[in-house]
């Protein structure tokens, strides 16, 4: 999802990516800018039912994560 939306524009490296998400996901400040902006996304592409369930899954993932760190 981070590369279909954008978030993460430069994929040429994984290592790098994976590094970034690595230590982006450990600040509970990004896992909650992360989760709104697919909310976001989420009510945008409403009628994607198989992006809808995706996003709402992402979601409820990042939120328990956030829960995680806090």
């Amino acid at each position: 999802m981070i590369f279909y939306f954008g978030v993460i524009k430069d994929s040429s490296n994984e290592k790098v990516v994976k590094k970034f998400l690595k230590e982006s996901l450990l600040k509970v400040e990004y896992v909650e800018s992360l989760a709104k902006y697919f909310e976001k996304r989420l009510t945008k592409n409403y009628n994607n039912i198989e992006l809808r369930y995706n996003l709402k899954d992402l979601i409820n993932d990042l939120n328990y994560l956030k829960q995680y760190l806090s």
